[in-house]
């Protein structure tokens, strides 16, 4: 038998046919542009988050989430997928993160979390201004969209 044949073709879906709830990870402009009722923010510490939605502040200051302490966020972001996959989270801060971490462990980071957001069926949100970055990373971060 034909290796190729075990696996199914995947259905490609046009643009058209794609709803904002299908996407497991979605770029933003900013906070407004998230329909949620509820949500789990990862952002700087005394941001301003809409009155349902729970902030995780990353800080360099003691007794919050380091900014280079992506696998402790990770950890936590893979808690709560686990246990209450309908709320989703939101990651504010990633020129932060990147500033700390470099692009490349920040993009990796992105992938493990949107990996992550595809097995639970949960969402995410990463709230960026496309002009903080070169092209090719935000290329590279739009790539996570797909």
């Amino acid at each position: 038998m034909c290796m190729l044949r075990v696996f199914r073709p995947i259905m490609r879906m046009s643009k058209e046919d794609k709803s904002d709830n299908l996407y497991h990870f979605k770029i933003v402009h900013s906070l407004d542009e998230i329909p949620e009722e509820r949500a789990v923010v990862i952002g700087r510490a005394g941001m301003k988050v809409p009155r349902r939605w729970k902030l995780i502040p990353v800080s360099s200051v003691k007794g919050y989430f380091g900014p280079r302490e992506l696998h402790r966020i990770l950890e936590g972001i893979v808690e709560h997928l686990k246990h209450d996959p309908d709320v989703p989270i939101v990651i504010a801060c990633p020129e932060y993160l990147a500033i700390y971490n470099g692009f490349e462990s920040v993009l990796k980071f992105l992938h493990l979390v949107r990996d992550y957001a595809i097995l639970t069926g949960g969402r995410i949100y990463l709230v960026t201004d496309p002009m903080a970055w070169d092209p090719r990373q935000i290329a590279l971060l739009r790539g996570l969209e797909s």
